[in-house]
């Protein structure tokens, strides 16, 4: 005759998920939370003309995609020029320049996720080189305390530097004036060159 036992297989296979997720999981609150990007692309345009698709919502909005709800506040271009948005896909966030001056833009977005908002703040450098000006993109952001989140923080500095590699060179096409459609969003409106602003 056999014995039951409360501890069968079964019973150590999940004790022992239990324990590796755990394990995972105090892993992640120690792990940082903090993460740099950065990526650069010398564009064959004077910095003043490159200025105006990095100063103002408007000119993100022809290089990069933005949810279709996104709202406009704020003055038209420079500090303050700001954006929000409430998606079903990404959540509600907001886009802010911070600074802007003839050689950098700094800005803001903050969205909302698990445990708070997930903050990131950027610069974008301009300066004088052979053939045009060299755009510097710099990126930090702060995935918040979730532990998960801290795992993910692993892998962001290359794949948010490739990101921004890509984006810049949604940039250089919109300045080419050659038609360039990125993945949009669910429900986001895709980049495009029918109200650039004149260089």
């Amino acid at each position: 005759m056999s014995v039951r036992t409360l501890f069968g297989p079964g019973t150590f296979v999940l004790g022992g998920a239990s324990v590796l997720l755990v394990g995972l999981l105090a892993i992640g609150f120690l792990l940082p939370s903090e993460w740099e990007a950065s990526a650069e692309r010398v564009l064959d345009v004077p910095a003043d003309s490159l200025l105006t698709y990095l100063d103002s919502p408007e000119g993100w909005r022809l290089w990069t995609t933005w949810p279709d709800s996104a709202t406009r506040s704020g003055p038209a271009r420079g500090a303050g020029a700001a954006m929000a948005w409430a998606n079903r896909e990404i959540g509600s966030g907001t886009f802010r320049i911070a600074e802007a001056t003839s050689d950098a833009v700094s800005y803001v977005v903050e969205v909302e996720g698990v445990g708070g908002a997930l903050t990131t703040g950027g610069t974008l450098t301009l300066e004088d080189a052979p053939g045009g000006t060299r755009l510097t993109w710099q990126e930090r952001g702060d995935l918040g305390p979730n532990p998960l989140m801290g795992w993910w923080g692993l892998t962001m500095e290359r794949a948010q530097s490739r990101e921004l590699a890509m984006s810049l060179d949604q940039l250089a096409a919109v300045l080419d004036g050659i038609p360039y459609e990125p993945l949009p969003l669910e429900g986001a409106r895709p980049a495009t060159t029918d109200s650039a602003p004149s260089r």
